[in-house]
């Protein structure tokens, strides 16, 4: 039963992790079309009236406000907060979610497989290890299980970080590039978005399972297409 257990709950943090992972490589982050030179598209576009105008000579488009060029992708995208290698695309707008999502299933994966590992550890340390692991030699099970432990850490501590920081730029509406240029968002505009409005916009729709998973309802596009953050 305790091994149906452990299989049920990592391939389940394997399926999370790389459907979001998934989601964040393929979702557009909030690429601003090329070619947008009529004002009445900022109608969409921005939050706060009277804003100052940019104009990206890049793309030769209207830039939104808190919209920055990626040198990588060669395109502007909505509310930018880095370009991750990791999913090869820009960490933006439309694909935070899935990218936090990413980063804390990683998190949780990696830090199951490290109990895991030690339970299974100390189990053949209690009983002789030719029947725990007949075809590993003692020695050859610690140096890889040393190495897999090792490594969990890394990887559970660098995505905690990530996560950490993904959940504070959606609280405080602040981008990476905001806080590296010290730019404000929504906190110093006309409209103070609350945390429980900034995590609406970012999960879509009220509180519930579907915070946690992958997805993103079709209802909540379309109304948030009509008024982009």
């Amino acid at each position: 039963a305790g091994t149906a257990f452990n299989y049920l709950i990592f391939n389940a943090f394997v399926f999370l992790s790389v459907s979001s992972h998934i989601r964040a490589m393929l979702t557009d982050p909030g690429i601003v079309p090329r070619g947008i030179n009529e004002f009445s598209a900022m109608r969409e576009w921005e939050e706060v009236e009277n804003s100052v105008i940019k104009h990206c000579h890049r793309c030769n488009s209207i830039k939104p406000m808190r919209a920055h060029h990626c040198s990588i992708c060669k395109r502007c995208i909505r509310k930018m907060d880095h370009h991750c290698p990791w999913v090869n695309n820009c960490v933006g707008e439309d694909n935070i979610k899935y990218f936090s999502l990413f980063t804390l299933y990683i998190c949780l994966l990696s830090t199951y497989t490290m109990v895991i590992i030690a339970h299974n550890f100390i189990q053949c340390e209690q009983q002789d290890w030719k029947v725990c692991h007949p075809v590993v030699s003692e020695v050859s099970h610690f140096l890889l299980s040393f190495f897999l432990f090792f490594m969990c850490i890394l990887f559970s501590l660098f995505c905690l970080i990530m996560f950490c920081t993904m959940v504070h730029s959606i609280v405080t509406d602040e981008t990476g590039i905001d806080r590296l240029k010290g730019e404000k968002g929504s906190r110093s505009a006309q409209i103070r978005n609350t945390t429980y409005s900034n995590f609406r916009r970012v999960c879509g729709g009220p509180i519930s399972i579907f915070w946690l998973l992958p997805v993103t309802s079709d209802r909540f596009n379309r109304r948030r297409r009509t008024h982009i953050l």
